[in-house]
């Protein structure tokens, strides 16, 4: 059981993530990795929505997180960098120590 997290790139800025996996496992170790990465990426993306008003795409259900940026103003999605790039350090700082657990990867397009 993984977590697969893909960022996407475009030029030099960050435009979606995709966030898949869910724990069915009784494993505290696992479950403590899912939560972390729940709280991570919900807050980013209310960082988004509530703090900088940026009207992103995003979905939400079981298992999976997903948003995007890429439709934005140009100055809306530089606002949004510092929140996503953040997002990017915190999962692959988890990813280092837990890394049977997560997958994070970068995309550029």
């Amino acid at each position: 059981i993984m977590v697969d997290v893909e960022f996407v790139k475009k030029s030099s800025n960050f435009i979606s993530a995709r966030l898949k996996g869910h724990a069915e496992s009784t494993d505290q170790e696992f479950d403590m990795v899912c939560s972390a990465i729940s709280v991570i990426s919900q807050t980013i993306l209310i960082g988004m929505l509530e703090v900088l008003k940026v009207d992103a795409e995003y979905s939400i259900d079981d298992g999976f997180l997903s948003f995007s940026v890429e439709k934005l103003s140009d100055d809306d999605i530089k606002k949004c960098q510092v929140l996503i790039k953040t997002m990017l350090l915190g999962l692959k700082n988890l990813e280092i120590s837990y890394g049977k657990y997560i997958n994070v990867s970068v995309k550029e397009v």
